[in-house]
């Protein structure tokens, strides 16, 4: 949650804030499914956490996709949970891949000065 009247006499504004999604997921068939796009003008660095609780062996694996791109070797499998920081991001989204379907949790920070 925000911190809100914590102010400082910095010419800078930081905002530091924290969003959570539950999704279910299944095969998406290779297309990204959206999370959260940045439609501001700020740069957003934070870290990403995605969380599969389906049943390992029997649910979808979930990758993860940062502005548009799959982030290499970041794939989440049922039972398992994965964290990355990165700088500059503008959308997050997921892609599912096999069987059945599992309730996956995207949660992320947001980061940026105004």
């Amino acid at each position: 949650m925000a911190q809100l009247g914590s102010c400082c006499n910095d010419q800078l504004g930081v905002v530091n804030d924290a969003v959570c999604f539950t999704i279910d997921l299944d095969d998406t068939g290779g297309t990204p499914l959206p999370i959260w796009d940045d439609a501001t003008t700020f740069v957003i660095n934070g870290t990403i956490m995605v969380e599969n609780n389906g049943t390992p062996g029997v649910g979808p694996t979930a990758a993860l996709t940062v502005n548009g791109t799959a982030i290499g070797g970041f794939v989440v499998a049922p039972g398992e949970a994965r964290s990355i920081t990165m700088n500059d991001i503008n959308s997050i989204a997921i892609v599912g891949a096999g069987t059945g379907t599992a309730i996956v949790k995207v949660s992320f920070s947001l980061n940026y000065k105004f």
